[in-house]
């Protein structure tokens, strides 16, 4: 990988109750291979030791800027790394997770040979001892075909492990709706994609995708995900540029996965009680719109058998849920 060095890439990081984290998550940023980096830390008003720790860090590196501010989500802590940068590219790194010492090398190679203005890797580290990628690849798709993927399961969702040329997030005002705490990372990649020349795509393993923080939000059971979500899938559909049927079909597998999910949680947390309304409006979706699903040969065999479990015996998903999570938390990179 050749190594651009007069390109300089702002790195931002959210940061808030990642004290038991967050010195491993620096450090990875600031030993990399590639050295022209502007690190900037945003301590979105954590409560424990996180503003210390951040602080000891930028009096021992001089290219790691803090900005402290009151808490006001990862939404709006994104957008205040983003009015503060001045890097040619941005890269998102989430606080808890950490990245492998050529990641931004590896990344700023993908916009070289993809000549996109956003990038990203399929694939990253989510289990401890997880071998690479072996067949590795490099190739550019149109921005409509980028957002049939990221609506697609193949793609975790989050703004992390991506580049994104700064101009781009600039010329069309590009920034994380503060209104959202969960689903913002989507919205904001399918809106920058649908602006992009084209979307550069790898699938070697880079980044390290923590998923043993029992405070974040994807590990937390919040039934005001299932709203935020919503809002997200909602406003996703009402601004898209393109319309075509692998979109259509990835933006209803998105929901029905999302709903079956929420479905389950709801069960595995004990709260169906509680929550009946909103546990009937997920399967009422999935069940609706299924048969839409079931013969359209883009839907993986293994996507189709989870919905029709999910269809005729939502309790047998709630079983494997509690053991999946389990072994999640157990096998994490970090844990």
């Amino acid at each position: 990988m050749s190594n651009h060095i007069l390109e300089k890439i702002s790195v931002i990081v959210p940061c808030y109750k990642v004290a038991a984290y967050v010195e491993k998550c620096l450090l990875s940023v600031i030993n990399q291979t590639y050295s022209n980096l502007e690190i900037l830390a945003i301590d979105d008003g954590s409560p424990d030791d996180t503003p210390a720790i951040l602080d000891r860090l930028a009096k021992q590196y001089s290219q790691l800027k803090v900005i402290h501010k009151k808490n006001g989500g990862v939404s709006l802590a994104r957008n205040t790394g983003l009015s503060h940068a001045t890097g040619d590219y941005i890269v998102f790194v989430d606080g808890d997770d950490f990245l492998a010492p050529d990641y931004m090398e590896y990344m700023l190679d993908l916009v070289h040979k993809t000549g996109a203005e956003f990038c990203l890797s399929l694939d990253c580290f989510k289990k401890q001892r997880e071998s690479q990628t072996v067949c590795q690849s490099i190739k550019t798709v149109s921005p409509a075909d980028a957002v049939a993927l990221l609506l697609s399961p193949r793609v975790v969702v989050g703004c992390w492990n991506k580049i994104y040329k700064r101009n781009l997030l600039i010329k069309h005002n590009c920034i994380f709706a503060t209104d959202l705490f969960y689903g913002e990372g989507l919205n904001f990649i399918i809106t920058v994609a649908q602006w992009a020349n084209c979307v550069g795509i790898g699938n070697r393993k880079a980044y390290y995708y923590r998923r043993n923080n029992v405070l974040s939000a994807t590990t937390q059971f919040n039934i005001k995900t299932l709203e935020s979500n919503n809002k997200s899938l909602n406003r996703i559909e009402r601004n898209l540029k393109f319309h075509t049927p692998l979109i259509n079909t990835m933006l209803i597998l998105h929901r029905s996965l999302f709903y079956l999910s929420t479905a389950v949680r709801i069960r595995t947390a004990g709260q169906l009680t509680v929550y009946r309304s909103e546990y009937q409006q997920c399967m009422s979706y999935v069940r609706k719109n299924y048969l839409k699903l079931l013969f359209n040969p883009k839907v993986s065999i293994y996507r189709k058998c989870m919905l029709l479990v999910g269809c005729i015996n939502p309790w047998f998903l709630v079983k494997l849920d509690v053991i999946r999570r389990k072994r999640i938390v157990a096998q994490s990179v970090g844990a």
